[in-house]
């Protein structure tokens, strides 16, 4: 689903990838249009979708929620952990190869769906944390070559500590544009 502009809004991408579950709050839509209420847990993949407290989905997720094929319906929202993630996090060069600019996307990032931080080493060492670009790519990795990089990729549920885990990716660096590296682990639920 894209997301609206507040509460919660995309903030830049900073909620990208996270998970809610929506609930229909009626079986009607605000302009009368019929439906059946329902709930359906869904993924922010972008933002726009216009006004605060806005979830705009695709037809599947509509329906789920609203028993409808149209029309605009109030709905309850909460975070939620995504569940139906499997398979563990992915790091992916989305710039040239480049020993002085990285742009990175982490893709299949389960828990709570989105990062907080990322933390990139090369051979262990050379360390700089990166700022989010956009959505989820980040970029400001530590520059230079290296026989291998590491990301620590972080996240913070809405209730609780911060959860972290560490990428290893063996392998020269800086990568080729679109080079991937599968991380051994995913974030708990």
């Amino acid at each position: 689903c894209a997301i609206g502009d507040s509460n919660p809004g995309f903030d830049g991408g900073k909620h990208c990838g996270k998970c809610y579950r929506l609930v229909s709050l009626n079986d009607d839509g605000t302009s009368g249009t019929p439906g059946k209420k329902g709930s359906a847990v869904v993924m922010v993949s972008n933002g726009g979708a216009g006004g605060p407290e806005h979830f705009d989905c695709i037809m599947e997720g509509f329906q789920a929620i609203t028993g409808a094929t149209t029309g605009i319906f109030d709905v309850e929202f909460q975070e939620a952990p995504c569940q139906q993630v499997s398979g563990n996090p992915v790091a992916i060069n989305w710039a040239d190869k480049n020993a002085y600019y990285c742009k990175m996307m982490f893709e299949n990032i389960g828990g709570w769906g989105s990062l907080e931080k990322v933390r990139a080493c090369i051979d262990g060492t050379k360390c700089q944390d990166l700022r989010r670009f956009a959505g989820a790519t980040w970029t400001g990795c530590p520059q230079g070559k290296g026989n291998s990089i590491n990301f620590q990729l972080h996240q913070s549920p809405p209730e609780g500590p911060r959860n972290m885990i560490d990428c290893q990716c063996p392998g020269a660096w800086p990568w080729a544009h679109g080079h991937r590296c599968t991380c051994q682990e995913n974030f708990p639920l």
